[in-house]
């Protein structure tokens, strides 16, 4: 029966344009991962995953990894999640909040699940702590040292008084939701007001940031939202019509137009969960594994044209990386 579902879950996962080292029950251990969406950080999770696992002795010879990527989709994720429970893998894997939910609500503590990239692994509208047989890794963003590189980039502007600081994010997406109340808990601190303005689907992203815009908002921080950062592109164009900056949170963001960011290692991320799921198939029990987070683990990345284009200088007294440069690299 096992062979059945397992079969079943790899026609499913070609179906969907999914990647596979293979999803065959031929004795290897088994890996099935879902991904929410199609982005640089989230990509970058399952290649540390990958890398993570490769570190433990786990490889095509004796492990079979499935991917199977939602792009957003929020049914296709749900039809994707209860797929791969029933198909009983060792570990089942969830990058973001949406699928990483998805799982262990349909694993119900029969599957390991292991998720990353979740902002907020025990905020009141998904709390994992509340889950059995699960644990994972938390992308949480160094909140207080973003506002810190807000200030400081317009301190060094020339600017003085209250910045005013835009915020769009979708109303479903936990994550965003806790990002949000962070940085209007500590913006006050920082001289800063926060706007802010929830959106259901992409297609509100536009009016969003027009609106925003014509409330009297100085810059723009982008947070790990899923449908924004998929739709980065719309945000910028309308920001770059109206001359104001955008702060990313990774450095992804940066590279394709954000001016700076205090930018998580997705990579990184993904390979200390890969030694999490190395960890449960080699017998540990989840529920002993600490969720981790490594907020502290940034870098500081900016993008020298954006810079040059609206005017901004450096801030003094950071070790700032150039994102045309690694992403020429």
């Amino acid at each position: 029966m096992k062979k059945l579902f397992a079969v079943f879950l790899s026609a499913c996962m070609l179906a969907a344009g999914a990647v596979l080292f293979s999803a065959c029950d031929d004795g290897r251990m088994q890996v099935s991962v879902l991904q929410y969406a199609e982005h640089g950080s989230l990509d970058n999770c399952y290649d540390g995953i990958v890398a993570g696992l490769a570190e433990r002795g786990y490889t095509e010879e004796n492990m079979s990894i499935s991917l199977h990527n939602a792009r957003g989709n929020d049914s296709d994720n749900t039809t994707a999640a209860h797929t791969i429970i029933n198909s009983m893998p060792d570990v089942a894997v969830g990058i973001a909040t949406p699928s990483a939910y998805a799982l262990a609500t349909a694993a119900n503590g029969d599957v390991p699940v292991v998720f990353t990239a979740v902002s907020d692994p025990e905020a009141e509208t998904a709390n994992f702590s509340l889950f059995e047989n699960v644990t994972g890794s938390s992308d949480q963003l160094p909140v207080s040292r973003q506002l810190q590189l807000i200030r400081d980039f317009f301190d060094a502007k020339g600017q003085e008084g209250q910045v005013t600081v835009a915020i769009v994010y979708t109303l479903t997406e936990a994550n965003s939701l806790s990002h949000v109340a962070q940085f209007e808990a500590q913006a006050a601190q920082y001289d800063i007001r926060i706007l802010s303005r929830g959106i259901n689907d992409a297609t509100e992203l536009s009016a969003a940031v027009d609106a925003l815009i014509g409330q009297g908002a100085d810059c723009f921080n982008n947070l790990t939202d899923n449908t924004v950062v998929q739709n980065l592109t719309t945000l910028l164009n309308r920001t770059d019509d109206a001359g104001i900056p955008v702060f990313g949170s990774e450095v992804e963001q940066v590279e394709r137009g954000c001016i700076a960011s205090c930018s998580l290692d997705y990579v990184e991320l993904g390979r200390q969960t890969g030694q999490m799921i190395a960890d449960i198939l080699e017998g540990r029990d989840p529920d002993e594994i600490e969720f981790l987070y490594i907020a502290d683990g940034y870098t500081v990345d900016y993008n020298s044209a954006v810079l040059e284009e609206l005017g901004f200088t450096l801030p003094a007294g950071d070790v700032y990386t150039d994102a045309n440069d690694t992403a020429e690299g």
